[in-house]
């Protein structure tokens, strides 16, 4: 190749050539114009500069690169960004909770897991992932979580240290903030009335589908759990989806709503509006419902206040059948975050 010659560097995709994609990346609304071959990594790290996202193999084999997509690990290296259309993502940015390092980060530090730090941020969002599906892992099932993650510089002792004590620092946590949760094992030992009692609140004002997910018992984890309730709601037929979603109430809303939603919106404020605010989410909801005919819906326990509105403002412009997916996803986050709280 000649580097001189400007016919062998090909130019950049003209704008006009690029798409539009809205995604939420570490609670922030972002939306972009972005090439139709752009992969996740690439947006990440050249559009929106978050460079914590490492490329390294680029064939999803070192998980240098990994990032949680709607609260699954996934290789952003794999992933086209129009995949990630309306998904939540986290990189390792938003893994600090209030400027201050999270357990596993810490654990890296005190440990040495880490020596020249080039593969560290997606070791730390792959044990993230292993500690919310096994938070008492063992040895088997620490090797196993880590097992798409090369590390060419520790031998992995300190890794794995590392992760030992985070474990502990999270259980700690837990003990110094106690909450009833239960086991999955425990959840498969359920029998129907139980279950429904326990899960029909997981979506809102919704037990039929804890009713019907409890005919697919036992489950191995949390995710297949969730997994097999979206299933239910995708099989359900449209009116009893649309049921669905006129059940969540309106943001802001001083209007009875489950309890659930009530802590999830005190969580970001939103039982605390001023006059103003509250009349500028209820002109605002009030709009969406008569362009789509369900109130406007979002896991607001990765939001704030401003970027509820910003979200809202945007997505009343979207075309009727994007905005259904849009509201159903955002279901399956809110339905995601309930169960965590249920269960280990």
């Amino acid at each position: 190749m000649d580097v001189n010659n400007r016919a062998d560097h090909p130019e950049p995709l003209p704008l006009a050539d690029k798409m539009d994609l809205m995604l939420t990346v570490n609670g922030v609304p972002r939306k972009l114009k972005v090439a139709p071959a752009a992969r996740l990594v690439d947006i990440l790290r050249e559009d929106l500069r978050l460079t914590g996202t490492k490329i390294s193999c680029e064939l999803g084999r070192c998980g240098a690169c990994a990032v949680e997509v709607n609260g699954e690990l996934v290789n952003s290296c794999l992933l086209m960004a129009y995949q990630a259309s309306d998904a939540s993502i986290q990189t390792i940015e938003g893994v600090m909770e209030d400027e201050v390092y999270h357990p596993i980060q810490q654990a890296f530090l005190e440990e040495g897991g880490f020596q020249c730090g080039y593969c560290t941020p997606g070791m730390v969002m792959a044990v993230k992932a292993l500690l919310t599906d096994y938070p008492n892992p063992t040895v088997e099932q620490i090797q196993e979580g880590l097992s798409g993650n090369l590390c060419r510089c520790t031998g992995y002792g300190g890794i794995f240290r590392a992760v030992e004590k985070a474990m502990t620092s999270l259980q700690d946590k837990q003990i110094d903030n106690p909450r009833f949760v239960l086991t999955i094992q425990q959840v498969n030992q359920m029998e129907k009335e139980l279950f429904v009692d326990s899960f029909g609140g997981v979506f809102e004002h919704s037990p039929w589908v804890a009713e019907k997910a409890w005919e697919c018992l036992p489950f191995q984890s949390r995710k297949e759990l969730l997994q097999s309730m979206k299933t239910v709601v995708e099989a359900a037929d449209e009116s009893l989806r649309l049921h669905l979603l006129r059940a969540h109430p309106d943001l802001g809303s001083r209007l009875a709503m489950s309890e659930a939603s009530k802590k999830e919106q005190a969580g970001v404020g939103l039982h605390q509006l001023s006059m103003e605010e509250y009349s500028t989410f209820i002109a605002l909801n009030q709009r969406y419902v008569e362009t789509f005919g369900f109130p406007f819906i979002i896991a607001v326990k990765e939001q704030t206040k401003e970027t509820i509105l910003a979200a809202m403002k945007e997505r009343v412009e979207y075309p009727y059948e994007d905005e259904c997916v849009t509201a159903v996803n955002e279901v399956y986050k809110i339905a995601g975050f309930r169960l965590q709280d249920l269960i280990d």
